[in-house]
């Protein structure tokens, strides 16, 4: 069995009631936005993480990076940190702890970077290549059971090969149905073709995060995104419900 928990679903900005695309998995998180630090704290999971894996430096993906660090360095931590990612992560967090005049002697003593490409392994995380505006990963767990995190990209045969028979694929669905070409020239997925890539990579489940509630803050567009994605993909559709704990 697999523990995933979504501190956030969200695409490009934080919203009321939610923050933007993070989960974690045992000790390993993926991306960090805004508001991560607080939603670790609320699962009382902060101090379990041992590697944070981000897909790509946009903002929403990244910049809550800083202030979890900035805990950790308050908090004296002494265990060591990995910070897994794609050419130049290195370079950018230290300059942005720079930026906020962060003791960086405070915390380089426990930090570390790990700088990939796609088909890198790290632990139990495999790379593969997203297809986005900027340089991205995209990453597949195997544990007990298996998930692929497309973090943001277009529609890709790369995503279908990294998921193929997942447990659980979780994927990128920024844009609703109907606007798939719109998706596509903004580096994005419609909720139609996550649903297709899912159904091609023979995944059990699938997850659709990087939503747009800044656009439809109402949140009744998610109907219309469950009832587009059961037309093309007859796994378990789900858009993953914030802090909560889900066992596949």
């Amino acid at each position: 069995m697999m523990e995933v928990i979504f501190l956030g679903v969200a695409g490009s900005t934080s919203v009321k009631n939610h923050n933007t695309i993070s989960f974690l998995v045992e000790n390993l998180l993926f991306d960090c936005g805004e508001g991560i630090t607080r939603a670790l704290q609320e699962i009382n999971a902060i101090n379990k993480i041992d590697y944070v894996f981000i897909t790509h430096t946009h903002a929403d993906h990244f910049v809550g990076l800083i202030p979890l660090l900035w805990y950790y360095m308050l908090t004296k931590r002494k265990n060591k940190l990995v910070i897994v990612g794609p050419a130049g992560i290195r370079e950018l967090t230290i300059s942005l702890l720079k930026m906020y005049s962060s003791p960086l002697e405070r915390i380089l003593k426990w930090l570390e970077f790990k700088e990939i490409k796609p088909g890198d392994k790290v632990g139990p995380v495999t790379s593969g290549e997203a297809k986005h505006s900027i340089p991205a990963l995209a990453y597949r767990v195997d544990l007990d059971r298996s998930l692929c995190y497309t973090g943001d990209t277009t529609p890709t045969d790369n995503i279908i090969e990294l998921a193929k028979n997942c447990d659980l694929l979780i994927h990128d669905a920024t844009y609703p149905p109907g606007l798939e070409k719109e998706a596509i020239a903004d580096w994005h997925t419609a909720v139609k073709d996550a649903a297709i890539i899912a159904d091609k990579a023979n995944a059990k489940m699938l997850a659709l995060v990087h939503l747009p509630f800044y656009y439809y803050p109402n949140e009744e567009f998610t109907r219309a995104y469950i009832e587009a994605a059961r037309k093309y993909f007859k796994g378990e559709v789900f858009i993953p419900e914030e802090l909560k704990i889900y066992r596949i």
